[in-house]
């Protein structure tokens, strides 16, 4: 889901270095970002750990619910590719949703679409067994994230390290998993392009009821 920032004119733009920290959860919010280009690492604190939710790149919005709701930042955002960025305060907001109810309909869509793999994750996190949040987060950011390859195929671009941060584990448990999907055909290594390539999405979910059935017998250990 993507907002059109054409309307809004390259004047408003700015760049951000790799690195730059553009909110930190907690801060107060006065204004959102369209990501015209680069991307944003989307980090939550839990306990002593620094999570990663998401990565998001160009087309998307950010730092939405602030705005909207008055509330502190949930989350902080890091650049992780330099960024040109369109700030957004609650008074152009407001303007661009009064006068183009396509932009209200997509800033809704993408909301509830949030909601739900919020709960998809909190839900995964729930899983006692690695095995079952990994599977289980690998069908979820094909969901998300996953871009579509033709035949049965999505690359999903990701690192054991960012899926282990994302998932409460270790990256040596991701890893293991992660081979165990690959001897197993659903999902191939691409080096070149840091992630992976998810095959047989069918055969996968399959996979990701069976493993959670099993979890629920108690039979995995």
């Amino acid at each position: 889901m993507t907002m059109d920032a054409g309307s809004l004119g390259p004047k408003l733009a700015k760049t951000f270095p790799k690195g730059t920290v553009l909110f930190r959860e907690g801060d107060p919010g006065a204004e959102m970002f369209i990501i015209l280009s680069g991307s944003i690492r989307v980090s939550k604190q839990i306990g002593n750990l620094e999570r990663t939710l998401t990565v998001m790149g160009a087309g998307e919005f950010i730092g939405e619910m602030a705005i909207l709701t008055g509330e502190n930042r949930s989350a902080t955002a890091t650049i992780e590719d330099e960024a040109r960025l369109v700030p957004i305060d609650a008074a152009m907001l407001e303007s661009l949703v009064a006068r183009s109810p396509e932009v209200a309909v997509r800033l809704l869509k993408r909301l509830a679409f949030r909601l739900k793999a919020a709960n998809d994750l909190a839900a995964i996190l729930l899983h006692r067994d690695a095995r079952v949040r990994v599977v289980r987060g690998v069908a979820l950011l094909v969901e998300t994230r996953g871009v579509d390859r033709g035949e049965d195929e999505v690359f999903i671009e990701v690192s054991p390290v960012e899926l282990a941060g994302q998932l409460g584990l270790e990256p040596a448990e991701v890893t293991e998993v992660l081979g165990r999907l690959e001897r197993g055909g659903m999902i191939t290594p691409v080096p070149g392009e840091g992630g992976y390539t998810v095959r047989d999405l069918e055969r996968l979910r399959e996979f990701v009821d069976f493993i959670s059935a099993r979890e629920t017998l108690g039979e995995l250990g």
